[in-house]
């Protein structure tokens, strides 16, 4: 769900991009109390898993469309909501300036709708269902299911608000477009859902201490072995997993080409990753290993962006001694 640049007015992008900063600002200032050292490195490699798991596009059975994994709510129930924002944040910003993933100017969009609901708005919705079912270990698969599906109608339907005041009543059909888009994205969600629920239950089996409650301190201990598999993980998908994905276009695009508002897209020329390949020799296998290579890429970009601002974010000024009320 990565907006194209020309797809939103100017003012638009401004407006989102503005709103974003200001989420990631709290976040980040969230995150110089609540984020412990040792979380870091689990931050990062989970921002790698979500950007892996983002090149692989799974179809909806019968149609043309495909979706993939959003994240938002993943990275919320085992980072909270400050660091999961800012871990969503990252892939996005990776994907728009190395790979054209979603444009820049849209770029603050795509946080908000994404990093910004898929986290904040995730977690609000998962804290409250945990509660609802007694806020237990199990409950963590259930609140996470409902939210994440949730959180993938949200921001399609928060892309028809943005693109509404964009264009206003022009030639495009705003209805039509809010139909497809909630249609469309009501199916991926249950994929954004089964995958969602699936990785949370297999952490809960091997390590139910990184899946905290909503109302816990989130002490994390020991994650070096969870981390190495995590990052192993990571790597396997997008070096294997990510050349395998499904041709079709995603729900956005699908309804930009139904719709035509693709006609309004701006594409960037010259970016040598674009569409996530590595430039190599023509033919199947040298394709195949173009994605591979982007993807592992991508990947290691990704994990060390996150855990270089995950200790920026913990480094604190030292304090001045203060003797008699003079500095010494």
């Amino acid at each position: 769900m990565h907006i194209r640049d020309g797809i939103l007015s100017p003012e638009i992008c401004v407006a989102t991009g503005l709103i974003s900063l200001a989420a990631i600002g709290f976040s980040l200032r969230k995150l110089r109390v609540d984020l412990e050292d040792r979380a870091v490195p689990l931050t990062g490699m989970l921002a790698a898993v979500i950007f892996a798991g983002q090149m692989v596009n799974f179809p909806l059975i019968g149609l043309p469309v495909s979706g993939h994994l959003l994240g938002g709510v993943l990275a919320a129930a085992m980072l909270g909501p400050w660091a999961g924002c800012l871990a969503i944040t990252l892939v996005l910003v990776v994907q728009a300036v190395l790979f054209n993933d979603g444009g820049l100017l849209s770029l603050g969009a795509n946080i908000l709708n994404m990093g910004v609901v898929g986290a904040w708005g995730g977690y609000s919705v998962y804290s409250l269902v945990r509660k609802w079912c007694g806020n237990g270990p199990l409950s963590a698969i259930p609140a996470a299911v409902i939210a994440a599906w949730l959180s993938v109608l949200a921001a399609a339907a928060l892309f028809c608000v943005e693109f509404g005041l964009s264009t206003g009543s022009r030639e495009f059909s705003l209805r039509g477009i809010f139909t497809l888009m909630v249609l469309y994205h009501a199916l991926i969600g249950i994929g954004e859902a089964l995958i969602t629920g699936s990785i949370l239950g297999f952490v809960l089996a091997r390590r139910p201490d990184l899946i905290p409650t909503p109302a816990s301190t989130g002490v994390v201990n020991g994650t070096g072995r969870f981390v190495t598999a995590g990052l192993v993980v990571a790597f396997a998908v997008a070096a294997i997993l990510a050349p395998l994905k499904s041709d079709f276009p995603d729900g956005l695009d699908k309804v930009a080409q139904e719709t035509e508002i693709n006609t309004l897209s701006i594409e960037r020329d010259g970016l040598i990753l674009s569409g996530y390949e590595v430039p190599v020799p023509s033919g199947f296998w040298w394709s195949t290993a173009a994605t591979s290579l982007a993807g592992l890429l991508g990947t290691g970009i990704v994990f060390a962006m996150a855990v270089s601002l995950g200790r920026a974010a913990r480094w604190k000024l030292p304090t001045l001694a203060v003797d008699g009320g003079h500095a010494g």
